[in-house]
């Protein structure tokens, strides 16, 4: 549309036009169709784009033509002028109509480029929002389309030409390879890209990115990628953060645990001290002897090292549970942790009157994870128990068994028989801060529960047949390093 002062002109230009035309074709003797100049007025008025004013002047354009024509002297009935009448109404109507089209076309351009727009600009600032930036790739010539969003992401400014060696540029040194592993995928035409890495800008920023893309077309070689790259920095930093607090969590978990298991570690380790004493002060008497008994004294110094032994065991285990560090996985033999986890737990049972009963058959299968972090799940769930069968007046029973199911699979489980777990708290049993307990903060089965499945597993409980609860635990089972050769 033009601006509103050449509007005026226009308009002014139009209207003085037509006037000058009306005083020609009414007042003067021409033989010729003056009229037909009214298409001029119609076409200046048309060029300011108003349809409105278009038709006004169009019908004062008839309008004059036919005042024109009926205020002439016709009285011969002047064929030549009839037809340059009818000539310059059909001139009029036929420019009228195709201004008019030209305008209404003009129109929809203009309503169709001002959604786009504003399309445009909404997308814009989802993206921004929404830290997506839209890419496109053409390989193998390496030429990249970005939004403005994807260049913020990758911290260039507009002015420059995407390519993969900027990509390659910015990515983190560590992540340089498998962003190459998956542009050599893409030359190779794979369907799809999911691909997450981090970036590293020039001022020592690091970002975190997701890159997902799929195949658009495909042709002798040539392929298009249509895709989207997203900034998960913050969500990443956000799930980095929360993984902290939680391996802080179950540091606290295993402090507060053995704080609970205090008398019964102290008996633990006081045991085989006490022990070694009496077989020290025993072999300096066997070996005081006008003849030193040398037999029973190496067997008073055999059991002083087993003793020594096991108390060295216990604390080992007592200050890795209390230790902050990350998690190792190795290969566990998975009735020897569940022996070793009974033993810490031994003297808290006998302090509620619990008979602890083993039925394993794993034998010597194993799981692949962490040792203390297993161990955790498994004294939680048995001190859980203890303090549960506490307030039962009948027999208190602690099972720990294991089997080996199909798929893979070792099963775990702790049975006990104290009240068991209503059918409406299982649902929630393994949420963070939900407990049964009076004083409880309900997260130690909830990171129970997290445990397990960072290791692929999965836990559960259900009611025993015989009364009380059942805690199953799933893990895979860790295969043989020749069976994973021939899977």
């Amino acid at each position: 549309m033009c601006h509103p002062i050449n509007n005026r002109l226009l308009l002014g230009a139009a209207g003085l036009l037509g006037l000058c035309v009306f005083a020609i074709d009414a007042f003067t003797p021409l033989d010729f169709a003056i009229a037909v100049v009214y298409v001029v007025v119609i076409l200046l008025v048309a060029l300011t784009g108003w349809i409105r004013a278009t038709r006004i002047a169009a019908g004062a354009s008839i309008l004059l033509t036919v005042v024109a024509y009926a205020t002439s002297d016709n009285t011969d009935l002047d064929h030549g002028q009839l037809a340059r009448f009818v000539f310059s109404l059909l001139a009029i109507g036929t420019t009228t109509l195709l201004a008019l089209r030209n305008l209404a076309d003009m129109a929809l351009r203009r309503r169709t480029e001002a959604a786009l727009a504003r399309s445009e600009a909404f997308l814009a600032e989802a993206q921004r929002l929404s830290k997506t930036g839209s890419i496109a790739m053409s390989l193998p010539a390496n030429a990249l389309t970005w939004s403005d969003e994807a260049f913020r992401i990758m911290g260039y400014s507009r002015d420059v030409t995407p390519h993969i060696s900027l990509v390659l540029a910015r990515v983190h040194p560590d992540d340089i390879p498998d962003v190459q592993r998956v542009h050599a995928t893409m030359l190779a035409g794979i369907e799809s890209v999911d691909v997450r890495h981090r970036l590293l800008l020039p001022d020592g920023t690091v970002k975190y990115v997701h890159l997902v893309a799929r195949l658009s077309a495909s042709q002798g070689g040539q392929y298009e990628y249509i895709g989207s790259l997203v900034d998960t920095t913050e969500a990443t930093e956000t799930e980095l953060a929360l993984h902290r607090t939680m391996a802080e969590l179950e540091q606290v978990a295993r402090v507060t645990t053995l704080g609970q298991m205090a008398a019964s570690i102290a008996h633990e380790v006081t045991q085989p001290m006490a022990a070694i004493v009496t077989c020290g002060n025993s072999a300096l008497r066997w070996l005081d002897r006008d003849v030193p008994d040398t037999v029973e004294a190496i067997e008073c110094i055999d059991q002083v090292i087993r003793d020594a032994s096991r108390a060295s065991d216990i604390v080992h285990q007592i200050r890795a549970m209390t230790q902050k560090s990350e998690p190792k996985y190795v290969d566990i033999d998975v009735d020897h942790l569940i022996t070793a986890s009974l033993e810490l737990v031994r003297r808290e049972l006998q302090s509620h009157h619990v008979t602890a009963e083993l039925d394993l058959e794993a034998s010597s299968e194993q799981v692949n994870g962490d040792w203390t972090q297993l161990q955790q799940v498994l004294v939680n769930l048995m001190v859980n128990a203890a303090q549960a069968m506490s307030q039962t007046a009948g027999l208190r029973r602690l099972t720990l068994s294991s089997r080996i199911m199909p798929g893979n699979t070792v099963v775990l489980a702790v049975s006990d028989t104290g009240p068991g777990v209503p059918e409406k708290d299982r649902g929630r049993l393994f949420n963070a801060f939900y407990t049964t307990k009076p004083d409880g903060m309900g997260m130690g089965l909830s990171i129970c529960r997290n445990i397990v499945e960072s290791h692929g597993g999965s836990i559960s409980v259900e009611s025993s047949p015989e009364g009380g609860a059942k805690m199953t635990i799933r893990l895979p089972q860790s295969m043989p390093e020749s069976e994973l050769e021939a899977a």
